[in-house]
């Protein structure tokens, strides 16, 4: 979900929103906040502080495939109703049924699991699993008791359905994006959190260092390294557990994500970013 190479791994890749590859993103786009006074940031001349970095959109990897899923959800009902013209059309029936979820549930697993620092929970997918498994049980009693039980399944599936598109687009509404500061291991020290974090390591090292709980998702501090460099984000996890812009307008938990973010000022930005990271603004 990160652009390929050193000029376009923060910006993200100018392909991504339709620009030539030649190109530079700005370093501020619709609805991006900039950070907060005080918050150092780096430029081609002054390499320290925080930067965004932003992921690849999730449309690029989930609309296709979600386009498509209705279409088999639909057909699926078709051998049940026009019986007799297929090897077995229960099979039949039943292979496109799963061929929908799969081209709805897979692609947005995938694209989740694609983002760094995201949660790995299945469970917590922006699908209405509740009713799947309502759905799943009216399937299973109409083999014993009544055909009207499959009809009502098929009717609890659409809903199931219609209501995890619109947690999809509830995802769709805030982009990827974490914010990063390179750092010295050897600085960091989990002791100078304030109690809003939970901490799983004193010291940095590669993985969750802490978390704070936030509205229904959490913000979350991960150490990793990249070409050498050791590094600590800052992300804002939703209740799905993607990545969201946690400087983005619009966002119902601003306030007190610009809280936290405020307490993290503590942190001395005294190591340099490589210089083929930064971009220079005047090349734009």
């Amino acid at each position: 979900m990160e652009a390929h190479g050193d000029r376009n791994w923060l910006r993200g890749d100018p392909a991504w929103w339709g620009m030539q590859r030649t190109h530079n993103v700005p370093v501020i786009r619709n609805s991006e906040m900039y950070f907060p006074s005080g918050m150092a940031t780096p430029t081609f001349e002054h390499r320290f502080g925080w930067a965004r970095q932003r992921m690849r959109p999730l449309a690029w990897p989930i609309l296709k495939p979600v386009a498509w899923s209705p279409f088999f959800l639909i057909s699926s009902i078709f051998p049940l109703i026009f019986t007799g013209r297929t090897p077995d059309d229960q099979i039949v029936s039943g292979v496109l049924f799963i061929i929908s979820w799969i081209l709805l549930i897979v692609p947005v697993s995938n694209a989740r699991n694609a983002q760094p620092t995201s949660s790995d929970a299945f469970i917590i997918l922006p699908i209405d699993w509740i009713l799947l498994a309502i759905g799943g049980v009216l399937f299973l009693a109409h083999i014993f008791y009544s055909l009207m039980l499959g009809w009502a399944a098929y009717a609890v599936f659409w809903i199931a359905f219609i209501r995890s598109i619109k947690m999809i687009s509830e995802v769709f509404s805030i982009p990827p994006a974490r914010i990063i500061l390179p750092i010295h291991r050897s600085s960091w020290d989990s002791g100078k959190l304030s109690d809003d974090w939970q901490v799983y390591s004193e010291i940095w090292n590669r993985g969750k260092i802490a978390s704070a709980p936030m509205g229904e998702g959490e913000m979350v501090l991960y150490g990793f390294s990249r070409a050498n460099m050791d590094y600590i984000s800052l992300s804002y996890i939703c209740k799905f557990g993607f990545v969201q812009d946690c400087l983005f307008e619009g966002h119902k938990f601003s306030g007190d994500i610009m809280r936290v973010i405020g307490g993290l000022q503590f942190i001395s930005p005294n190591t340099e970013w490589p210089i083929g990271l930064i971009v220079s603004d005047e090349e734009e």
